[in-house]
């Protein structure tokens, strides 16, 4: 069978089944706990950020932007039942990290808050044999379909796993269908009408389905309920750990994945979901320099596959990549000075954006990578939050470059949430971090700036 064949069974294998009662439903929040007033403005994060058997760490980094308090309340999902609804409040202009349990792979949580906007993200250290740091940005919304490129199955040293989370009271119904390099789209029993309950969350092992393959991409598709779906990279025994949440639906056209503080070495793991070979390209942003990602040249990766390019950067570097078809994505791997990953998605520019921290703790070499893919300047305001943060700083970042915040500023605000708005023109902001062993180099991590909605752009 042809592999644009295999798309096309898998696709209507996935649509045949669940309950079509459910298919336009849209599932709310079900009230956890006692009631909290709403009159103002509510949301939700949801974060698949995963964790290990033995000695892991999860923060949840929570940052209050606002003039208003806001009102936050919290529960962590698993195999079994939710852990007890935590309520915090979370005061203007601040940031807090607040403890999870992340003793399992399939770990999520997920925060509601009230009042006042707050952006959420996670970070988390590995133990035991699993070293190594991940931070990542939680998701504003849950779907349908989701896209996760970032997996690998090349050794038994390598265990990711793609977490899906249903934060909602009610069943969802999910089939997963797995892309690699060298084999057919794998559709198989274990991967169809996964039933998650209410609240629950859970791990899929890229070993246990597909073995041996450099890129092992997803897609994620809730045929009843809504679900939210990330991935979580680990080499076990050194190499480092890394998280990348999925694209919900169709990417941009056009991406930004900034980069910087990292050894030079990056992969670019890129998903075609579609039925067509579709072209790519991409260009790498440096300080002041511009230049062709030789390993995409004139590439049209092959309908229903996962493809690793990878390249060679000097210094900061963000890459902008882009596709003709609806159905690409793509995530940045990056390699840290030590044997730590971090992985991040792209996003399209914007002009106001919230950093939360990638450093874990002292010592570290904290960095903001700010990229600037358009052809004017960007004037970036950076505000760290906080009764100890540095004084605010504006950073210029020239047309078609990367530049990274001033090393005092990104010392001073290495453990806090920064607010990063542009006066004029649009960038795409990263947190890039080394922090821990003797010298602060021992873990990496990369986690994308979270954009900030129009309503809720600080004055």
């Amino acid at each position: 069978m042809r592999r644009s064949q295999a798309v096309a069974a898998a696709v209507i294998l996935v649509l045949a089944v669940g309950g079509a009662a459910y298919a336009d439903r849209e599932l709310e929040p079900e009230p956890l706990g006692t009631t909290v007033a709403t009159s103002a403005a509510s949301g939700a994060w949801y974060c698949p950020h995963g964790g290990g058997p033995e000695g892991w760490e999860a923060f949840l980094q929570v940052a209050n932007p606002g003039e208003r308090t806001a009102t936050i309340r919290m529960r962590t999902l698993g195999r079994a039942r939710p852990s007890a609804t935590e309520t915090l409040t979370v005061e203007p202009g601040t940031f807090v990290r607040v403890p999870v349990p992340a003793d399992g792979r399939e770990r999520a949580s997920m925060v509601e808050w009230f009042d006042q906007w707050v952006a959420v993200g996670w970070i988390a250290r590995a133990g035991g044999e699993e070293g190594g740091v991940a931070a990542e940005p939680c998701a504003p919304t849950a779907g349908d379909r989701w896209l996760l490129p970032d997996g690998t199955s090349e050794t038994e040293r390598n265990d990711d796993v793609i977490v899906v989370m249903n934060p909602f009271s009610r069943d969802a119904v999910v089939s997963v269908v797995l892309l690699s390099e060298r084999r057919e789209p794998v559709v198989s029993g274990e991967l169809t009408d996964i039933v998650l309950r209410p609240y629950r969350s859970r791990a899929i092992r890229l070993n246990d389905v597909v073995r041996g393959e450099r890129t092992v991409s997803a897609i994620v598709d809730a045929t009843v309920g809504r679900v939210v779906a990330g991935t979580l990279g680990l080499t076990v025994g050194g190499g480092g750990i890394r998280s990348a949440l999925g694209y919900l639906g169709a990417p941009p056209e056009q991406i930004t994945l900034p980069g910087g503080e990292d050894s030079g070495r990056t992969d670019l793991p890129v998903m075609n979901a579609g039925g067509e070979r579709v072209p790519v390209e991409a260009v790498l942003l440096g300080t002041e320099t511009e230049q062709v990602f030789a390993g995409l040249a004139e590439s049209a990766p092959p309908p229903g596959s996962g493809r690793t390019f990878p390249a060679t950067t000097d210094g900061p570097t963000s890459i902008v990549f882009a596709a003709s078809g609806s159905e690409v994505a793509a995530t940045r791997r990056t390699f840290g000075v030590s044997s730590d990953q971090g992985s991040t998605n792209g996003a399209a520019p914007s002009a106001a954006w919230l950093v939360v921290p990638a450093a874990f703790g002292a010592p570290s070499h904290p960095g903001i990578a700010l990229a600037n893919p358009g052809a004017e300047p960007a004037e970036v305001t950076l505000t760290a939050l906080g009764p100890s943060a540095p004084s605010p700083v504006t950073v210029s970042v020239p047309p078609r470059s990367t530049v990274l915040a001033p090393q005092d500023f990104a010392e001073g605000a290495a453990e806090l949430a920064v607010v990063a708005v542009a006066g004029s023109g649009t960038f795409v902001p990263a947190s890039v971090s080394s922090s821990l062993g003797r010298e602060g180099f021992a873990t990496y991590a990369a986690a994308l700036g979270i954009p900030v909605p129009d309503a809720w752009i600080p004055g």
